[in-house]
């Protein structure tokens, strides 16, 4: 397993090492990294940051592979995925890599491309405008609402032996929307803009192989990290819809995808169609969900990978399953605490309301993504590293001053 700080590498590797697969962890240099204080991590080890030295990561897991005779590689991010895609004629012989087509990758990459997909198959996308020039961005959304959303076109844009980290931020006007714009231009070349959609996040996942979509799933996203928009803190197993999915499996079996995947949308809060937000062709951060309904994605993600064996092409998931990670709930929290955003013109969840949802620690149908009392040291970790990190911020906060 790599990307060892990742919630969906830790996911993975309490699911094979349940299953009794023998599991090695290999993470960042100078990053804390959860899922190698599982109990369920026999190997660890630390290679170079691979946007900061992509030769150098690739050499440090091939050796690694070499040295611990590692039958499977599992990349998690978009900052491992690409080096070693790139780089994969390298591991013949050596270890198999947990990768779909090299097409695919990129596709599932270039969020323009994405969008110009589900374009092509009439699937709804907010309104979204490629800019590579401030004489672009005038031309492009002279009428549109703020906020505006300015994203990069790639969250890892790789240039040689290093990358150009990618970002998302918000426009509260066009004074605001053309300096942010231009930021992006200098760092990246080209930026998206994109209509704001006000709603609930919904996903969908599957397993793809063999050109077809196997075990969806769909869950709804109850609380965001960031409450304008990010990473779920908690999130609701739902029924599957017949709009979700076949648009998703559309859009996985037209993008190539092989392996775990996921499809995000946003249904809007005026009732109008879900657009699609994202599609990742890797794990995601979501993962333990659909694990604790029933299915394990990562143990028939790997049996298929290793032995060929298909998984059921459906299984009836448990619905109504509340999945909670704690350091991402009390981040919710504390944005909640300093209040609406500057400049947000839209409703903001309020501090003691957000209180009373999460203080409740558990009941029938609430799990927990990163704490389990039968593997507690990595929660233990990513609690202490979280207060630990505020209080540094907090103490160089009342230094500078």
């Amino acid at each position: 397993m790599l990307d060892g700080h990742s919630a969906a590498t830790l996911a993975i590797t309490r699911s094979l090492g349940r299953a009794k697969y023998w599991v090695a962890v290999g993470s960042n240099r100078g990053i804390d990294a959860p899922a190698e204080l599982s109990r369920y991590c026999r190997l660890s080890t630390r290679y170079p940051v691979p946007y900061e030295d992509a030769s150098g990561f690739v050499e440090t897991v091939l050796e690694f592979a070499r040295k611990n005779e590692i039958e499977l590689i599992i990349p998690v991010t978009d900052f491992t995925i690409a080096p070693l895609s790139k780089n994969r004629h390298q591991f013949q012989g050596v270890s198999r890599l947990a990768l779909g087509a090299d097409a695919a990758i990129e596709l599932a990459a270039d969020k323009f491309r994405t969008i110009s997909l589900a374009r092509e198959l009439r699937i709804p996308v907010p309104e979204t405008v490629l800019v590579s020039s401030l004489e672009d961005l005038d031309r492009a959304a002279p009428n549109w609402d703020f906020p505006v959303v300015v994203k990069d076109r790639f969250s890892v844009r790789w240039a040689g032996n290093r990358a150009v980290l990618g970002s998302v931020a918000y426009a509260y006007s066009i004074e605001d929307l053309k300096k942010k714009v231009g930021h992006r231009l200098k760092e990246a070349g080209d930026v998206l803009i994109q209509r704001f959609v006000q709603g609930a996040g919904i996903g969908f996942s599957c397993l793809a192989a063999e050109g077809k979509v196997w075990l969806p799933f769909s869950w709804l996203r109850v609380r965001e990290t960031d409450p304008r928009g990010s990473g779920s803190s908690a999130q609701l197993s739902i029924p599957l819809t017949p709009e979700v999915e076949e648009a998703s499996r559309a859009l996985v079996t037209q993008a190539g995808l092989g392996g775990i995947c996921m499809v995000e949308f946003k249904q809007p809060h005026d009732g109008g169609p879900q657009a699609l937000m994202e599609i990742n062709a890797r794990p995601w951060g979501s993962l333990p969900l659909p694990i604790a309904c029933g299915i394990n994605y990562p143990l028939l993600w790997v049996e298929w990978l290793l032995t060929g064996k298909l998984p059921p092409e459906r299984i009836e998931y448990k619905k109504g399953i509340l999945c909670r990670r704690l350091v991402n709930e009390l981040t919710h929290l504390e944005h909640t605490f300093h209040g609406t955003p500057p400049g947000w013109p839209l409703p903001y969840p309020g501090f003691f309301e957000t209180l009373l949802k999460i203080s409740l620690p558990w009941y029938p149908g609430m799990c927990y993504a990163d704490f389990w009392f039968r593997d507690p040291s990595p929660g233990l970790s990513a609690l202490g590293s979280w207060f630990s990190g505020h209080l540094r911020q907090r103490f160089k906060s009342k230094s500078s001053a």
